[in-house]
């Protein structure tokens, strides 16, 4: 029975076929054969894939570890220069207390040094590495022990010995010792550039294994292997894409970008054909970034990216060199003429304001020239005398600059005075000279503006355009303003001790209203002051606050909160806000002496006065008047109802032993008033 049940099956199913079309028979086959081929092709395609992830993910093992070895090896060679510098400073100095503030500089690069080396030594390590590091530490324990007699012997005051020192023993080694870093920083490329190598080896073999098998799949076969190989190769240009490029910005990096500096150094060595290069640094990009976040600062350097890349030509070469600092070499650009044309196309594309979450964002940017083989035919050279163009472009918000021999002594000079100014601050060379403000209610002497001058030992009196910029560049500013409310306080005390109750302004510093720890540092020299802090007015600038609101405004609250008098120096000249001046708190707001000084003559100046005062004093602030210059603008501020004034017509900013003479001598200060 179930013999005949099966033999009925059988006659069926022969039936059931003979009864299909060829068409449908043939696509019943090419369906199993696809069957088949997609399986076969997914087992391919699974394994391809694995191999490519294990690649993927030694390569990416590979790349961490060298970049902590590169970070490492920067931060031994910058401590090896420093300590360096601060050696050969110490046998210079001869103030102890100057060597000692040097000496402290210079343990805490020796640390620095020291612990980048022992963490290169934890990691892992091929022979060639532990060979390099092995020969370091060898140098180190050689020279070391010199370099501490060096140290001993210049802070011993035998200077002579300590350079004599220097000069046979400890130079020479540590010469060797930067260049065993250089070793170790090229080993690292070459790692790098070897698991690259290695990687696109692996995906090659592993295409040619899928071509392999494709040939022996149907046509659709061909197709899914087409893919997978695409995918291969996809993978292997973006590994090394990502070893040469900004992943941001998709520019070249600082490795690709040095290569190709090299490569039109060699080029332009050769052939006598000179190019062009410009260094590139955005304009308040810290601000965006802190203000309106990482992803807006991101935004930022897209655009401007895209913005420099449509400004140049395909054979020109823009870089982003990390942060928000850019290079464009101009490969064609033949003389001078051709990069300041660039510079300028560059500019000009960044005019257009961003839009980011519908703000309107102003970027800027300064950019520095430099010409090769005319200002160096070597890269390092060429790089540092472009920064120094744009150095000095950002400076005075020029937005371009060429380098030039006086410039680099320019800029020898600003380290030089940078170096004197820190040492001023330490000295008390910096003095106060004290403008009167004179009460129009009363005719007599309300207060003072401190003005900071610095006494320079060799240049004499230095007025603070002189070494303000720079004090903000380098960020001494904030140490400076310390010092000076310091002095302010303690000049203070004796007027108040003398009978004299006089209120002191400072001006501060854009940089000091956007530094979140001033308010507490202001709160320390009050609290260890007997001035009363109503006597201590802050001026801030309008511009200075205006660069970054909200931070401003939380700043000049937590002031206020100490019982501080805050005012707006040079009203008129920003773009302040009335909500902005409401939210402020502030006591004060001073008229810019550019309209002042010529109210008389300019009708519109003259508007602005009025307007201004009428302005603060509905606002309940009190009007300052600052640039009185003569008579006729005293009476026409006295007229319109100013609170106080200041400026030559009553006296010039006066050292305080000259200013207790004014005291005592001028009508506004204790001489009984004649009537006039």
């Amino acid at each position: 029975m179930l013999r005949h049940i099966r033999k009925i099956s059988r006659i069926k199913r022969w039936h059931v076929m003979k009864e299909l079309t060829p068409e449908v028979s043939l696509s019943l086959r090419l369906g199993a054969g696809f069957a088949l081929i997609l399986l076969l092709m997914l087992a391919l395609g699974a394994i391809g894939l694995g191999r490519l992830a294990e690649v993927n993910r030694r390569m990416e093992q590979i790349v961490n570890e060298n970049n902590v070895k590169v970070e490492q090896a920067h931060i031994m060679k910058d401590a090896l220069r420093e300590r360096s510098v601060i050696m050969h400073t110490i046998s210079l100095l001869s103030d102890p207390f100057e060597q000692n503030e040097e000496f402290l500089d210079f343990n805490d690069h020796g640390v620095a040094f020291t612990t980048a080396r022992t963490k290169l030594e934890g990691m892992a390590l091929d022979p060639k590495e532990k060979e390099i590091l092995a020969r370091m530490r060898a140098l180190t324990v050689k020279t070391q022990p010199l370099v501490v007699q060096a140290v001993d012997k210049a802070l011993g005051g035998n200077i002579e010995d300590a350079r004599e020192l220097i000069r046979k023993e400890i130079i020479g080694p540590q010469k060797l010792i930067a260049l065993e870093i250089n070793d170790l920083l090229a080993l690292q490329k070459a790692d790098t550039e070897n698991a690259v190598a290695e990687a696109t080896q692996a995906y090659s073999n592993t295409r040619l294994l899928m071509l392999l098998l494709g040939t022996a799949a149907t046509s659709l076969g061909l197709a899914i292997a087409f893919v997978v190989i695409r995918n291969a190769r996809g993978q292997a240009h973006l590994l090394r894409h990502q070893a040469m490029y900004d992943n941001l910005t998709g520019l070249p990096n600082r490795a690709l970008f040095s290569d190709r500096l090299q490569q039109a150094i060699l080029i332009g060595r050769r052939e006598k054909q000179p190019f062009a290069l410009i260094t590139m640094d955005l304009d308040r990009f810290k601000e965006i970034n802190d203000t309106l976040g990482h992803h807006a600062g991101d935004r930022v350097l897209q655009h401007v990216a895209n913005c420099a890349r449509a400004s140049l030509r395909e054979s020109d070469t823009v870089a982003r060199m990390g942060g928000d600092e850019f290079t464009v070499l101009l490969a064609t650009a033949n003389d001078l003429d051709g990069a300041v044309a660039a510079a300028k196309k560059i500019l000009k594309a960044l005019d257009e304001p961003l839009e980011i979450s519908g703000q309107k964002i102003e970027i800027g940017a300064s950019l520095g020239i430099a010409m090769f083989p005319e200002h160096g035919d070597d890269p390092t050279v060429l790089l540092r005398e472009a920064d120094a163009a744009m150095y000095l472009a950002k400076q005075t918000h020029g937005g371009y600059k060429v380098y030039s021999k006086e410039l680099g002594q320019g800029a020898d000079d600003r380290v030089a005075l940078q170096g004197e100014l820190r040492r001023a601050i330490a000295n008390n060379e910096l003095v106060l000279h004290y403008q009167p403000k004179i009460d129009f209610g009363s005719d007599r002497v309300c207060g003072v503006e401190a003005l900071v001058r610095w006494q320079h030992p060799i240049h004499g009196l230095l007025p603070p355009d002189k070494f303000i910029p720079l004090a903000e560049q380098t960020g001494l500013i904030k140490s400076m303003t310390q010092h000076i409310l310091k002095i302010a306080l303690r000049q203070c005390e004796e007027w108040r001790r003398a009978g004299l109750d006089l209120s002191v302004a400072v001006n501060i510093s854009a940089i000091n209203i956007q530094d979140a720890e001033f308010p507490d540092q202001v709160a320390k020299l009050l609290k260890e002051s007997t001035v009363p802090s109503s006597r201590i007015e802050l001026e801030i600038t309008e511009t200075a606050v205006m660069a970054e609101p909200v931070r401003a405004v939380d700043c000049i609250k937590r002031l206020s909160a100490l019982g501080l008098q805050i005012s707006i120096d040079d009203f008129g000249t920003g773009y302040s806000s009335m909500a902005y001046l409401r939210d402020l708190l502030v006591a004060k707001i001073k008229i810019d002496k550019s309209f002042v000084k010529d109210m008389a003559v300019n009708h519109s100046d003259a508007v602005i006065v009025r307007s201004t005062i009428e302005l603060g004093h509905n606002l309940g602030l009190k009007v300052i008047a600052e640039g009185v210059e003569t008579e006729g603008a005293w009476d026409r501020l006295k007229a319109l109802g100013c609170d106080d004034a200041q400026g030559y017509y009553m006296s010039h900013p006066l050292p305080s032993d000259k200013f207790a003479e004014w005291l005592q001598q001028s009508p506004w200060g204790m001489k009984k008033k004649k009537a006039r």
